[in-house]
């Protein structure tokens, strides 16, 4: 695997960029602070297709469905997007369920690079990760 590198830095402050946007922190915030659906017959129940809250889940995992595109192409170092704080460890648990009974149900291409990106990210964990002060030792200094 090759070492990070400036374009992945670049890409990263993009991806930054694009969190903040007004229409993703506001996706962002609902999801975090009053999403609720554990399954997606309650998804689909309280947050019917074209409802404001179904758009806003979308948007949010949109999100994530770029970056998985990203990761998973190689165009963005993995080590450099899982080592952000995007918060996937918190997303995960609460739609793996429902992107896993839309892919079984619906259509298998839905939000497969979130799926993608979930499973990835749980591997890099047991492979890859270091704490911080390990990885990168601050009299060591940056690689």
């Amino acid at each position: 695997m090759r070492d990070p590198n400036q374009d992945d830095a670049a890409l990263y402050l993009r991806l930054h960029a694009l969190k903040d946007t007004a229409v993703q922190a506001e996706a962002r915030a609902w999801f975090f602070e009053q999403f609720g659906a554990a399954s997606l017959d309650e998804l689909n129940e309280r947050y019917p297709r074209g409802s404001r809250e179904r758009h806003l889940f979308a948007e949010f995992l949109g999100f994530y469905e770029g970056a998985g595109v990203l990761v998973s192409r190689g165009l963005l170092h993995e080590d450099v997007y899982f080592d952000a704080p995007f918060a996937l460890e918190l997303v995960w648990p609460k739609v793996g369920r429902i992107i896993d009974e839309m892919r079984e149900t619906v259509d298998p291409a839905a939000w497969e690079n979130v799926a993608w990106l979930a499973e990835r990210y749980d591997a890099w964990r047991k492979t890859r990760w270091r704490a911080k002060l390990e990885a990168v030792p601050p009299e060591r200094g940056p690689a």
